[in-house]
């Protein structure tokens, strides 16, 4: 998830500034990151789904990617995608979203915190 959290806040820094904290971007940045990670990454999954099945007529990832692509041409690599990211978009999108929340959240409670402490700091020294 580390990898997608670093696209996800590449993007969203992409943004002006005044949108990059509305809960909204962090939701439209999530999206955009997941779909492109799932895109770049499917075709890799493709391929280990084909070669797990049984009587597989490929024993390595670069046989099987070349014979996906003979057989059922670059698109082959990608059967299947549309169902996979309507189940598995969301929910990666939603789990960048909270991440990002929490992350502000935790943010904030320390400088609260430490302006607690700063406060009370001098309370005790007067």
């Amino acid at each position: 998830m580390s990898q997608l959290t670093s696209h996800d806040t590449r993007v969203k820094k992409s943004l002006p500034e005044k949108y990059q904290k509305r809960p909204e971007t962090s939701l439209a940045t999530a999206l955009v990151s997941a779909t492109l990670a799932t895109l770049m990454c499917y075709p890799l999954d493709t391929i280990r789904r084909q070669m797990q099945m049984r009587g597989s007529p490929y024993d390595n990832v670069l046989k099987a990617f070349t014979g996906i692509v003979e057989r059922e041409g670059v698109p082959g690599l990608y059967r299947g995608f549309v169902p996979n990211a309507l189940k598995n978009l969301p929910n990666s999108s939603v789990r960048l979203t909270t991440f990002d929340t929490v992350k502000l959240l935790i943010g904030a409670s320390q400088k609260e915190l430490q302006r607690l402490v700063d406060e009370n700091r001098e309370k005790i020294v007067s």
